[in-house]
């Protein structure tokens, strides 16, 4: 297991067994010396691979023939033998090993003069390079960019950058050659297991070594030659003895954590053993294996013959793991931490950007993760757990806490899927309790079976909650609201699949009484069964509760004073729709300074609002109060809707963020161009002569005179019902009501004295407009009373100095037909044009048409498409439903 990597390239730039430390090292020099002289005297380069090849060849055969007869469970049962203290003393030689590494930089730098940084700097640059070049090798692109990266970002020089790479590779060689002469000398008699040398060869060569290592020393500190390639001097005197004395150390530690972990059996002293290592090392970068891996135990192991293979392979991992893994996490970490720390500003704004794009659909998102969080959950627990980890787990958690594990993670799932539902509606309760799910889930499927795929999928959940929380702020209990259909139908679905899978999984297991008390680590049938009941239990308590506790629909209805007080603003607004205030089946948000209102009814979720805000100012006002109500909505945990909303104020409904939908047109009579005279206004000149020869009279009762003709009023309009099967309506139309028909003037048709047909006419401030809300006729009039009626309204109107007469909505009138037109556009061209028997759709149009009016369309501003059916639904029952209380309180 080489110490450290080198690479074709790097080679070029050292000598045949160089350290894995000067490999890394080199690597980065070789751009710049490819055509030095140490380039030219390395030889060919197919000789040489074909060395290497032969070379590594040789080992792993070696290799292989000293472990096959090693099974893998003794190889473990070797790991878990090995001691703490041995394991602390492995910790103790890396740390001192990759701490010394950070001394070459330190005197280069400080002997080339370059600019001074911290000594953090100079560690984390030096312990992340050689981390990342000792696992991956290829240094020129792994520790060389990382220390190209780090130092200049500190100000470094990229010329100061190489000098530190070829003075720190010169002083691992020196201090590799120190550390192999002394050993030679101090223990010959291993050189002759490991290089086939007798001892006075051995010894020889040490000293040789050791020459050698005092001779480059005396050369460097006397001549000063200039390092190859760049115009750099070599260091003198002292600062080549200190590179001496941290080369032998970085090499002595590491070698040390290699010993401290090796089995019992083996008695080499710690010199002796540095022979092999040193010489491990050295076979291992000529191989240009990434890290040595495999050459570098191959030597170990035919080193030591005599300890047994299982445990000097155990040794082996556990060196692999505390010399090259963990550092190259801890440094994989620090650089990430450090790469985002300097693009912290670029990366909040980038969040910031995608927070804002995708705010809206974060509780949704988290809503769907949650729920498929908790079916995983469920689902984990209907599957019989792996024999393997269970047979690990026996050693470490006792019997009870896996069947209570066990248990609880299926109800935490199924307790997901009920949160679930909370967090769309963006509630707190629903945020905490799901990520306390979440994480408890997480820890129970380790303990239950280390499930540790279920417990990642839990802990990444969590993070994302905890990393959105702000999006988590409503008030309300989790298990609060209605409990919809749709709601009982996924979770339902996702339990019964749960349940399925798991008899499936359990097909050929014999049920019977015993296995509801059968408690085992291998009992996953009885486990599954008891889990079972308590998802069926807590998913029907769950139902139970919400069905009991079930908030009672909110009251449409506002007090004495928020009457009064929105009849004062609709008295001063330009528009009749106004009135609709005054029906009493509303509910009324005022601004701070009462001079506007919404109008609106809630029906389940859905807050809907009736038409645009009414407001006596200009239009930031209503964008104000359409944002108030959007606010109120939020806190309340529903949908707000606005129905029938005009054209002028689209932008502030679209900056709102609500989508719209064409749901009609309106009608609007210009009544300075309206006419009875000329060619224009033959044809209504016609109703009106045919009207009158039948004996019809139209007259406009004022409010004060009504109570005497309210009862046959009210007959007309009974019959009316009655004959058209009809119930009253509300919410966008009004209904009758004595106190309602009291408020507003009557027009009225009498024929031949008697009252045929009648309609309140709402009138606006400032003579804006005028409009009509609720309209009976007896169904025995003449054809053509209606046309009187408003023809002679208009006429009325006009005499009164009105601009406009709005004659209502056409619903489903005025939308694309174009086959590319959107689906709620085709749907409901679809519907006008083949629901004539439930509703005069093209008849209305045409009637309003007769009076040449000005279309204008009407849209409906929702939250976003999926709501629209239900939203829909909503606005039909309130305006079907809402008047039903009122009137019977009226009638009685």
């Amino acid at each position: 297991m080489a110490k450290h990597n080198s690479n074709a390239t790097a080679e070029r730039v050292t000598s045949p067994g160089a350290d894995p430390h000067a490999g890394e090292a080199a690597t980065i020099d070789a751009p710049v010396l490819a055509g030095s002289r140490l380039a030219r005297l390395a030889g060919n380069s197919r000789v040489r691979a074909g060395v290497v090849l032969v070379l590594f060849a040789i080992v792993c055969f070696a290799l292989y023939h000293e472990i096959e007869v090693t099974s893998w469970h003794e190889v473990r049962v070797a790991l878990a033998q090995t001691r703490s203290d041995q394991i602390a003393l492995a910790l103790l030689g890396t740390a001192i090993s990759y701490f010394a590494l950070t001394g070459y930089d330190v005197l280069a730098l400080r002997h080339l003069g370059a600019v001074r940084i911290p000594f953090s700097t100079v560690a984390l640059t030096s312990f992340v390079s050689q981390a990342f070049t000792f696992n991956f090798g290829f240094g020129i692109l792994t520790g060389g960019a990382v220390r190209m990266r780090l130092y200049g970002a500190a100000g470094v020089k990229p010329d100061h950058i190489l000098a530190t790479s070829v003075f720190a590779a010169l002083a691992i060689w020196t201090g590799i050659a120190a550390v192999a002469g002394l050993s030679l000398v101090i223990a010959p008699d291993v050189a002759e297991t490991v290089l086939s040398m007798p001892e006075a060869g051995a010894r020889a060569l040490g000293f040789a070594l050791i020459g050698l290592v005092l001779w480059s020393w005396w050369y460097t500190a006397t001549r000063r030659p200039k390092i190859p390639g760049l115009d750099v001097p070599a260091p003198d005197g002292t600062v080549t003895g200190l590179a001496l004395l941290v080369g032998a150390t970085d090499i002595v530690a590491s070698g040390f954590a290699l010993w401290a972990l090796l089995p019992s059996e083996v008695t080499l002293s710690f010199p002796a053993f540095l022979v092999i290592f040193v010489s491990a090392i050295a076979l291992g970068v000529i191989s240009h294996v990434p890290g040595g891996l495999g050459v570098f135990e191959g030597i170990i192991l035919l080193a030591l013959p005599t300890a047994p293979a299982s445990g000097l392979l155990a040794s082996l991992l556990l060196f692999r793991f505390i010399y090259y893994l963990l550092p190259m996490g801890l440094a994989a970490g620090a650089l990430a931490f450090l790469e985002l720390r300097e693009r912290q500003e670029a990366l909040a704004k980038h969040a910031k950007r995608l927070g804002s794009s995708l705010g809206a659909s974060i509780p949704l998102v988290s809503a769907i993760l949650v729920f498929l969080g908790g079916f995983i959950l469920m689902v984990s627990g209907s599957l019989p757990a792996e024999h393997h980890r269970m047979a690990i787990l026996r050693y470490a958690v006792p019997l009870p806490f896996v069947e209570a594990s066990h248990f609880v993670a299926s109800i935490a799932g199924t307790l997901l899927l009920i949160v679930a539902y909370g967090l769309a509606r963006r509630l707190e309760s629903a945020w905490r309790v799901a990520t306390t799910l979440l994480l408890l889930g997480a820890a129970f499927s380790l303990l239950k079976g280390i499930d540790y795929e279920e417990a990642v999928v839990c802990l990444t959940i969590a993070g994302l909650l905890i990393a959105g929380n702000r999006w988590f702020y409503r008030k309300g209990g989790v298990l609060s609201g209605a409990l919809q259909p749709s709601e009982i139908l996924a979770i339902g679905l996702a339990s019964i699949t749960s349940i399925w899978i798991g008899f499936i999984a359990f097909r050929d297991v014999a049920y019977d009484d015993t296995l509801w008390w059968d408690f085992a680590y291998r009992g996953d049938a009885s486990r599954f069964l008891r889990a079972t009941v308590g998802i069926a239990v807590t998913v029907l308590i769950t139902v139970v509760y919400r069905l009991i506790n079930r908030a009672a629909p909110a009251r449409n209805t506002a007090s004495r004073e928020e009457l009064d007080t929105a009849r004062s603003i609709a008295a001063a607004s330009e528009f009749a729709h106004a009135n609709l205030a005054l029906i009493g089946d509303k509910r009324f948000l005022f601004n701070a300074e009462k001079t506007g209102f919404v109008m609106f009814g809630t029906q389940g979720s859905s807050w809907i609002a009736m038409g645009d805000p009414i407001v006596n100012g200009d239009d930031d006002e209503v964008a104000a109060l359409v944002w108030q109500f959007k606010e109120l909505v939020d806190r309340n945990s529903g949908v707000p809707a606005f129905y029938q909303v005009s054209s002028e104020n689209l932008p502030i409904y679209l900056d709102a963020g609500f989508s719209m939908v064409k749901l009609g047109e309106e009608a609007w009579v210009d009544l300075g161009a309206f006419t009875l005279d000329g060619a224009e206004g033959r044809k209504l000149r016609h109703a009106m002569s045919k009207a009158q020869r039948t004996g019809a009279t139209f007259e406009v009762v004022p409010a004060a005179n009504v109570t005497p003709v309210l009862p046959e009023l009210r007959r007309v309009s009974d019959a009316w019902l009655k004959e058209r099967k009809q119930k009253e309506k509300g919410f966008s139309l009004g209904y009758w009501t004595d106190a309602y028909m009291t408020q507003h003037d009557i027009a009225i048709v009498r024929i031949n004295g008697r009252i045929a047909a009648f309609a309140n006419i709402w009138r606006s401030a400032n003579r804006n407009e005028m409009s009509i809300d609720i309209m009976r006729v007896r169904h025995e009039a003449p054809n053509g009373t209606m046309d009187f009626l408003f023809t002679a309204l208009m006429d009325y109107a006009k005499t009164e100095r009105y601009h406009w007469f709005n004659l209502g909505m056409a619903p489903l009138s005025g939308l694309p037909r174009h086959r590319l037109a959107p689906l709620w556009s085709r749907m409901a061209t679809w519907i006008s044009r083949h629901g004539d028997r439930f509703y005069k759709f093209e008849g209305l149009r045409s009637f309003k048409s007769k009076f040449r009016p000005e279309w204008r369309p009407k849209y409906l501003a929702y939250p976003s498409g999926v709501l629209l059916p239900q939203i829909l639904i909503d606005v039909t029952t309130l305006i079907a439903t809402a008047p039903s209380r009122a009137r019977t309180e009226e009638t009685t």
